[in-house]
């Protein structure tokens, strides 16, 4: 019999995550989806693996994704690891070091990159999977189930560094209060930075090159605040991104929609 990882990982998966108000889609590729109230999307997929240290085993690596329903949607059919898609999935094991700010309780987890089993050994693979839920999937589960607001996320300040931070701070209307923290904290951001610069720079030659570098930070981060603000309602931006908003939405919904995803009620 050939062996099929996804297909055993659509089997085990779908015992736990089921019941837990997840969805497996109709796509190509096995994604389990749960969309929040808030229209947070939460996801975990699959990727086989191949083993570097003996040709006699493979291996497979949970991905992990999180993202907002008016953003543009990530393709179903196609691996979690396809440059399109990393913008949303990421290892488990990136997931895990990402999400450390709120890790209470998981602090001694152990995280591994990726699991292995004897190829043409269901068993061994049935064990593997088993073992990557056992291990990781705890701590995925706690996490989505803490996290299901975009003011949960903005809370913690774009620490956790999910792209998406900046989209939550435009829909949820905080822009002046995320430029005035910023403003806050930007002289001691430059203070490091041209610490860094000076440390690293004795050579008196390179006074040039370390005054350019800090003009180039200033400018970054002048660029980075009017992003912000051309995206205040009233703003030169704020029309178009709603309005890319609202039609990524009504897009995703429907495609989610016929994949067989559930949306909560608001």
């Amino acid at each position: 019999m050939i062996l099929n990882l996804l297909k055993q990982f659509k089997n085990e998966y779908s015992n736990e995550l089921i019941p837990k108000g997840y969805s497996l889609l109709k796509s190509k590729y096995p994604y389990f989806i749960k969309i929040t109230t808030d229209e947070i999307i939460q996801l975990i997929s699959v990727e086989k693996k191949k083993s570097d240290f003996n040709h006699d085993y493979e291996g497979f690596t949970i991905w992990i994704g999180i993202s907002l329903i008016t953003l543009p949607m990530i393709d179903y059919n196609s691996k979690p690891s396809t440059l399109d898609n990393q913008c949303w999935m990421i290892p488990i094991i990136d997931f895990y070091h990402r999400c450390s700010v709120s890790l209470d309780g998981f602090e001694k987890v152990d995280m591994k990159y990726s699991f292995y089993y004897e190829k043409g050994n269901e068993a061994d693979m049935l064990t593997a999977l088993k073992q990557s839920w056992d291990e990781q999937m705890p701590f995925v589960v706690d996490f989505f189930n803490r996290y299901t607001t975009m003011e949960d996320y903005y809370s913690h300040k774009g620490l956790m560094r999910f792209g998406f931070y900046q989209d939550i701070v435009i829909l949820k209307q905080k822009n002046d209060e995320y430029l005035a923290e910023r403003e806050k904290e930007y002289p001691s951001q430059l203070q490091e930075f041209v610490s860094f610069l000076d440390n690293n720079s004795n050579n008196p030659m390179m006074k040039f090159i370390r005054e350019r570098q800090e003009k180039e930070f200033k400018e970054k981060y002048m660029e980075y605040n009017q992003w912000f603000i051309d995206r205040k309602i009233g703003g030169q931006q704020y029309d178009k991104y709603m309005e890319d908003a609202i039609r990524n939405e009504n897009n995703n919904q429907k495609l989610l929609e016929k994949l067989g995803a559930r949306f909560q009620v608001k």
